[in-house]
C-alpha cells in the first residue's frame, strides 16, 4: 500500500494546493512560527532511525576526522592485505636555472604546477631488496614485500618509461623519481 494515499494525504495534497486565503493583504510577509509547506510534506514527517549517507548527512562532531566516511574511498587490495603500510614522503621537484632562480626570466614559479618530477622515499626497515616487488603505472604505484604493502595512488599522471628507482641501503629507503605527464607542459614551461 506505498503507492496508494490515504484521507489524510488527500487533504494535505488539497491544503498544499488550494491554501485557505485569508483577508489580510499581508500574506506575503513572513510570519513566525510559520513554515511554507511544501511536497515533502504529504504524508506527515517520517523518522529515520537510520543515519543519512552521503555528503550531506550530518557530521559528528566528537571525532577529530576531516573527511566524511562517504568522500573516502578504498580498495578491496587495501581492505584484504594483512601487511603493514610502510612509512613514505612524497616530494615535488622541478629543474630550475640561473634566469629563473637571479633573474626571475623564465616562467616557472614555486609552487607545485611548476615542478616535472615526484620523488617519493619509503621506509622499509630490515628488508632485503630481492624481497622487494614494484609495479609502477600511469596512476599508481605499488609496492610489495613480505612485511609491508603499499598501494598508492598518484597525484598526478606519470611516466612510467622515464622515471627511475633506487635502493639506499643504508636507511633502508627505496626511493622513486617519477617524470609527470602534465597535459600543457609544452605550453606553459
Amino acid at each position: 500500500m506505498d503507492g496508494i494515499m490515504n484521507y489524510n494525504d488527500l487533504k494535505a495534497l488539497q491544503a498544499l494546493i488550494n491554501p485557505n486565503k485569508s483577508d489580510s493583504e499581508d500574506e506575503d510577509l513572513p510570519q513566525k512560527g510559520l513554515r511554507k509547506l511544501g511536497p515533502g510534506d504529504i504524508g506527515g514527517l517520517k523518522e529515520s532511525s537510520e543515519p543519512n549517507p552521503g555528503p550531506n548527512a550530518p557530521l559528528n562532531l566528537e571525532s577529530d576526522e576531516i573527511w566524511h566516511s562517504s568522500e573516502v574511498t578504498t580498495t578491496s587490495t587495501e581492505l584484504l592485505d594483512p601487511r603493514q603500510v610502510p612509512e613514505y614522503e612524497i616530494k615535488f621537484k622541478q629543474a630550475v636555472a640561473t634566469e629563473d632562480v637571479f633573474l626571475g626570466m623564465g616562467f616557472k614559479t614555486p609552487g607545485s604546477a611548476s615542478c616535472e618530477w615526484i620523488t617519493l622515499s619509503i621506509k622499509l626497515p630490515s628488508e632485503l631488496m630481492k624481497n622487494i616487488e614494484l609495479t609502477v603505472e600511469s596512476d599508481l604505484i605499488d609496492v610489495r614485500s613480505p612485511k609491508y604493502r603499499l598501494y598508492l595512488p598518484t597525484p598526478h599522471s606519470i611516466d612510467p618509461n622515464n622515471s627511475s628507482a633506487k635502493w639506499l641501503n643504508d636507511k633502508d629507503t627505496l626511493e622513486l623519481t617519477l617524470k609527470l605527464v602534465r597535459e600543457l607542459d609544452g605550453i606553459n614551461f
